[in-house]
C-alpha cells in the first residue's frame, strides 16, 4: 500500500459546521420542482452546543458567516438527532433507521467499534445509484479501512479524513486516510495528546494558557511545520467541489469541530475575554467553523453552484462541552458552561436521551432560497434519507423510519403524521417523542415520566398520573421498538450482562481492534 507524508502549509481555513437554512415557504413551492438533481452539501458538526452560534443566542463571540446563511434559510426549531453519541448518531443518519434496530447502537459494543455491515442501504449508496458523485471529508467513525464499514464500501466515491472516532480526537493527527491510503504527518508527534484531556470544568486550567502567545496564536507546537487537520479538510472540500462541479455531487463534510479535547490554532476574538482557557478554546473552535462556512459558500458561488445546491447543517448530538456529574440523588447533571452560557434550555446532555442530549441545531437551504423561514414541526435527522431520495427523484423500495421533509418545506404542515414516534435509547435509558408528548424512563423497571415538551422544556412537570393512557402507549413503544442486540447493551441489561458479552467476544476471537489518536495506548477513561 502506498504511504504518503504531507507537510501542511499554514492556512487559516476552518472546518465547517455550517448552518444553512431554508428560504421562505412560498419561494420553495415555486422553485423546488424546477431543481433537477441539486448538489447536496451536508455539513455535520461534532458536539456543537445548542447556543454556540450567535444566531442561536451566543453573545461572547460572533459567527457572522453562519448568521448570514440563517437569513436565507429554513430553521427547524424542534429537531432531534437519532442518538446521543457520535457513532450511533451517524449510523441512524446513514441508514434512515432508528437506534432500536439499526446496526450501530452505541459508540462501542462488547466487541469494540462495530462497522456498518455489508449489503446495507445507506443514503450515499442511493445517491450514487441516482448519478451523484459522493465524497465524505472529516470524521467517518463507522468502520476501519479493512472492514465492511469502510466509507468506500458504503456509497462514497471519495474519502479523506479519520476512519474511527477515537482517531478524530486529534486535531494534529499522525495519520489520516485518503481512499484507503495512509497519509502520515510525523511532525505532529510533538504534541502530547494525553495532557489535553486534563482540562476539567471548575479546575485550575491555567497551565494551558502558555500554549498561546499574547496575540492568541498557538505556540505550543510550530504551526509552520505541523499539520492542523481543519486546514486540510477545508482544502480537500474545496478540491472535491472543483473536481465534481460538472455533475451533481454529495459533499458530506463531517467535521470533528468542536469535539474535545480542545486545542485551536488561534484564540481569535476569545483571546481578550476574561474566562477559562478551555472556554476560550471552545469558542475559538466554533469561530473557526464560521470562517470555513464562508469559504465553502464562497467556492460554491464562484463556481455558480450555490443557487442549485441544497446545504444542510446539523450537529451529531446535544450538549457535550462538560460531561455529566452525579447529583445528590444519583442523577446525572450536565452543567452549563459559565463563561459561554452555551448549553441551551434543555435538561441533560451527550450520552443521555433527555432533551439536552437529543435536541440539535438543524437547517436546510434549498435551491434559490433568499429568505428565512421557521418550521416548528418535530423532525429528526433520520428524515434526511427519504428527503434526499425525493430530491434525487429516487423511489425507495425499503422501509425507513423517517419522512421526506420536502412537502413540509413547501409549506404542507400535515405532511408528517402527527402521531409518528421518534425512539431514542442509550444503555438502560429510553425516550420517545410523539406529537406534543415526550416520555422518558431511566430503566425498563422504572416508571415512565411524561411531559408536554412544548410547554415544559425544562422537564419540571411529570404528567404521568394525569394521562395513564398516554403512558401505556409510550410503554408499548419502548417495549417493542427495541430489537435486542447480541453485542450491544440493551435496555434492562446489567454491567454483569455486558461484561459477559465481553468475555464471550474475547473467547470467540471477535474483539475489534480500537484505533486511538497519536499512538495513545489507552484513552483516559480506559485507564480507570
Amino acid at each position: 500500500m502506498m504511504k504518503k507524508s504531507i507537510k501542511m502549509k499554514k492556512t487559516v481555513s476552518i472546518l465547517i459546521f455550517t448552518f444553512t437554512f431554508l428560504g421562505c415557504a412560498q419561494s420553495v413551492k415555486n422553485n423546488i420542482g424546477k431543481a433537477e438533481m441539486p448538489n447536496i452539501i451536508f455539513i455535520f458538526s461534532d458536539d456543537l452546543s445548542f447556543r454556540d452560534l450567535s444566531c442561536y443566542g451566543q453573545t461572547n463571540f460572533s459567527t457572522p458567516n453562519i448568521d448570514k446563511l440563517v437569513n436565507q434559510s429554513n430553521r427547524f426549531t424542534q429537531a432531534y438527532t437519532g442518538a446521543p453519541a457520535c457513532a450511533p448518531s451517524r449510523g441512524t443518519l446513514l441508514t434512515g433507521m432508528h437506534v432500536g434496530h439499526q446496526p450501530i447502537r452505541m459508540n462501542s459494543s462488547a466487541r469494540g467499534f462495530e462497522p456498518l455491515p455489508a449489503k446495507l442501504n445507506t443514503f450515499p449508496k442511493m445517491l450514487q445509484t441516482a448519478g451523484y458523485k459522493t465524497g465524505v471529508i472529516g470524521k467517518w467513525g463507522l468502520g476501519f479501512k479493512n472492514s465492511t464499514g469502510n466509507p468506500l464500501k458504503q456509497g462514497f466515491d471519495y474519502h479523506f479524513g479519520y476512519l474511527t472516532h477515537y482517531e478524530a480526537h486529534s486535531y494534529f493527527p499522525l495519520v489520516l486516510y485518503e481512499n484507503n491510503e495512509e497519509i502520515y504527518f510525523p511532525k505532529n508527534n510533538s504534541l502530547n495528546m494525553d495532557v489535553l484531556y486534563e482540562k476539567k470544568p471548575k479546575k485550575d486550567n491555567s497551565k494551558f494558557e502558555d500554549y498561546y502567545n499574547e496575540e492568541g496564536k498557538l505556540v505550543k507546537i510550530n504551526l509552520e511545520e505541523v499539520t492542523y487537520a481543519p486546514d486540510l479538510f477545508d482544502e480537500k472540500a474545496i478540491s472535491f467541489i472543483d473536481k465534481n462541479k460538472g455533475n451533481p455531487f454529495l459533499l458530506y463534510f463531517a467535521t470533528n469541530l468542536p469535539h474535545g479535547p480542545a486545542i485551536v490554532d488561534d484564540l481569535r476574538e476569545l483571546n481578550s475575554k476574561e474566562m477559562d482557557i478551555h472556554s476560550k478554546e471552545w469558542g475559538a473552535m466554533v469561530k473557526r467553523l464560521d470562517i470555513s462556512t464562508g469559504k465553502i459558500i464562497k467556492k460554491l458561488k464562484e463556481e455558480q453552484l450555490y443557487d442549485n445546491s441544497v446545504i444542510i447543517f446539523a450537529s451529531d448530538n446535544g450538549y457535550a462541552m462538560h460531561m455529566p456529574r452525579n447529583g445528590v440523588n444519583g442523577e446525572r447533571i450536565w452543567d452549563n458552561n459559565p463563561d459561554l452560557n452555551n448549553k441551551g434550555e434543555f435538561k441533560g446532555g451527550k450520552f443521555g436521551v433527555l432533551e439536552g442530549g437529543m435536541r440539535v441545531p438543524f437547517a436546510i437551504k434549498m435551491p434559490n432560497q433568499k429568505e428565512s423561514n421557521i418550521i416548528n414541526t418535530p423532525v429528526w435527522l433520520i428524515d434526511l434519507f427519504p428527503t434526499f431520495a425525493e430530491m434525487a427523484n429516487v423511489e425507495l423500495n425499503h422501509k425507513l423510519d423517517g419522512y421526506s421533509l420536502v412537502s413540509l418545506i413547501k409549506g404542507n404542515r400535515e405532511s408528517i403524521p402527527k402521531d409518528r414516534f421518534m425512539y431514542f435509547y442509550t444503555n438502560n435509558e429510553q425516550a420517545v417523542r410523539k406529537g406534543s408528548w415526550y416520555a422518558f424512563r431511566s430503566h425498563p423497571k422504572k416508571n415512565i415520566k411524561l411531559y408536554l415538551i412544548e410547554e415544559d422544556q425544562y422537564l419540571l412537570h411529570n404528567l404521568a398520573n394525569n394521562y395513564p393512557n398516554v403512558v401505556n402507549e409510550m410503554k408499548q413503544i419502548m417495549d417493542t421498538a427495541h430489537e435486542p442486540s447480541e453485542w450491544y447493551w440493551n435496555p434492562g441489561d446489567s454491567r454483569n450482562d455486558f461484561q459477559n458479552k465481553r468475555i464471550k467476544a474475547t473467547k470467540t476471537g471477535q474483539l475489534i481492534k480500537r484505533y486511538r489518536p497519536n499512538n495513545m495506548e489507552l484513552m483516559p477513561w480506559e485507564k480507570k
